[in-house]
């Protein structure tokens, strides 16, 4: 598998790029990206890369100046150059240099790009192979990189896409179970940050659409765990908008805004028709949306936030079940201990003696 490096001060355009090649079919994983040719340089110092996608005219460093000081700090790297100019002068240097290829950023969206990254594929393993004199000394030390943990974790194709369908529910906007869910199995499925990058980034701007947030800049990331921490930033920052809303024209600040009178009422009686009358909405049109947006009825997002702060609180050394059923809303507590019962599998006696046990209480 070839390690490629994407360097271009165009966001969108490296985006673009990632998202547009057909990389796994040709054997390439992108493992990282720069705005400028210093920026690659310090990336270079701590990751392999085997191939660079880089633009020539940059900010602060240039792509030739890049493939300047790369010859010789490492001169196995290859370079594939982008371009947005006409006359290919600086393309023609850059080949001069030792540039294997080069991409017109004006004419990708009108190419086959399957093509040309198959294209690109045999000038990579042709370059290899003039440099080790056989193929099969590449494949050879990629299978030592395997054996030394350095590729990222292989996981199954089906998998991914059933929980990239899940995100795309976006659910998780509303519910912090389903969110808290999604990223753990983001988390344990393998695949690289630029992936779930490329699947979450839409989602993530759907989500700032919905509230009317303006769109901010997104940091470089190179941990799935730094992606999904900076997500859900994002999502907290959205109810903050909409905790500050005044005016309720829009749909999902709405549910947001039931999402957290939920919250803050859960030692109270809490009835859709009540609920929705603090959003100015009828009972009626508020639960089909509440379940639209939700993904669960009212009435059952309540037993779940009221199960879930039960959890907490008997999490205390000194609780008693009996105290803890009218803080989250049960005036009886046989009916909270069957409610409790159903949503875990198990009482909440039980429930506090196996926290006791693995010393979380």
């Amino acid at each position: 598998m070839y390690r490629v490096l994407i360097v271009d001060d165009d966001k969108l355009a490296r985006r673009g790029i990632i998202s547009m090649m057909p990389w796994d079919k040709y054997q390439m994983s992108v493992v990282g990206e720069a705005q400028n040719g210093e920026q690659a340089l310090e990336f270079l110092t701590e990751n392999v890369v085997d191939v660079v996608f880089a633009d020539i005219d940059m900010p602060a460093m240039d792509g030739i100046t890049l493939m300047k000081k790369c010859s010789q700090l490492y001169p196995e790297l290859l370079f594939v150059v982008l371009t947005f100019y006409e006359d290919f002068q600086y393309v023609q240097s850059a080949l001069r240099m030792g540039a294997i290829d080069y991409i017109s950023k004006l004419q990708m969206e009108a190419v086959d790009c399957d093509q040309l990254l198959e294209q690109i594929s045999k000038k990579i393993e042709n370059s290899i192979a003039k440099h080790s004199g056989t193929h099969e000394a590449g494949q050879a030390a990629e299978e030592q990189n395997k054996s030394a943990g350095q590729t990222v974790p292989v996981h199954h194709e089906r998998e991914w896409q059933l929980l990239v369908k899940s995100w795309k529910e976006m659910y998780w906007l509303y519910d912090d179970t389903v969110f808290e869910q999604l990223c753990r199995k983001t988390m344990e499925i393998g695949t690289s940050v630029r992936r779930i990058e490329h699947a979450l980034l839409p989602l993530a701007r759907q989500a700032e659409e919905s509230v009317g947030m303006a769109e901010k800049d997104i940091l470089e990331y190179y941990k799935p765990q730094d992606f999904l921490q900076w997500l859900k930033s994002l999502r907290e920052g959205l109810y903050q908008m909409a905790a500050r809303e005044t005016k309720l024209e829009r749909i999902p600040v709405c549910i947001m805004k039931s999402v957290m009178y939920v919250k803050e009422h859960l030692g109270e009686q809490l009835h859709a028709e009540e609920t929705a009358l603090q959003i100015n909405l009828s009972r009626s049109y508020f639960s089909v949306n509440f379940k639209k947006y939700v993904g669960i009825s009212f009435k059952e997002f309540v037993r779940q936030e009221r199960v879930k702060a039960a959890k907490k609180l008997l999490s205390g050394q000194k609780v008693l079940v009996a105290d803890i059923a009218p803080a989250v809303g049960y005036e009886d507590v046989n009916y909270f201990i069957r409610v409790f019962f159903e949503l875990t599998g198990m009482t909440p006696g039980e429930y506090k003696k196996l926290n006791c046990k693995s010393g979380k209480a």
